[in-house]
C-alpha cells in the first residue's frame, strides 16, 4: 500500500513540474498563415478609448485570448494580451488598436482567461 502512495505522489510531483513547460496558450480570429503586412519590431498603439483628435482607417476587428494551462501558473496579464493583439494588428497592416475590451475568468478548459478585442486601424499620417 505504500509503494502505490509514492508512485502515485512521485507521477503528481512529475506532472506539476513538467506541466510549465508550456504555460499559456494564446488564440485570435486572425489566422497565422498571412505575411506580416508590418516589420515585427513596428510599435503598436493600444488604446482603450477611440484616439479622439487622431485619424485614421479601420483594418479589423482583432480578437485575442490567453489562457493558463496549469492551475500553477499566474492569471494572464493585460500586458500578454496587449502583445497578442499587436503581434496580429501588424499581421494585418495595423498600427494602433482602439477601442479595446478586457474580459477575464475560468473556463471549462483553461484554469484562466484572459481575451481582448479591439479595432484594428491605419493611423493618418
Amino acid at each position: 500500500m505504500k509503494t502505490k502512495r509514492v508512485a502515485l505522489l512521485s507521477a503528481v510531483v512529475v506532472i506539476a513540474l513538467t506541466s510549465g513547460c508550456a504555460s499559456y496558450r494564446t488564440s485570435s480570429n486572425i489566422t497565422a498563415d498571412a505575411p506580416a503586412a508590418l516589420p515585427a519590431g513596428t510599435k503598436v498603439l493600444i488604446s482603450e478609448g477611440s484616439l479622439s483628435g487622431r485619424k485614421y482607417k479601420e483594418v479589423g476587428q482583432i480578437e485575442v485570448s490567453v489562457r493558463k494551462l496549469t492551475v500553477f501558473h499566474a492569471d494572464p496579464t493585460k500586458e500578454q494580451a496587449n502583445e497578442a493583439l499587436s503581434e496580429k494588428a501588424r499581421s494585418i497592416g495595423a498600427d494602433a488598436v482602439v477601442n479595446t475590451r478586457y474580459k477575464s475568468g475560468i473556463g471549462f478548459t483553461t484554469w484562466g482567461y484572459l481575451d481582448a478585442n479591439g479595432m484594428g486601424v491605419k493611423l493618418a499620417d
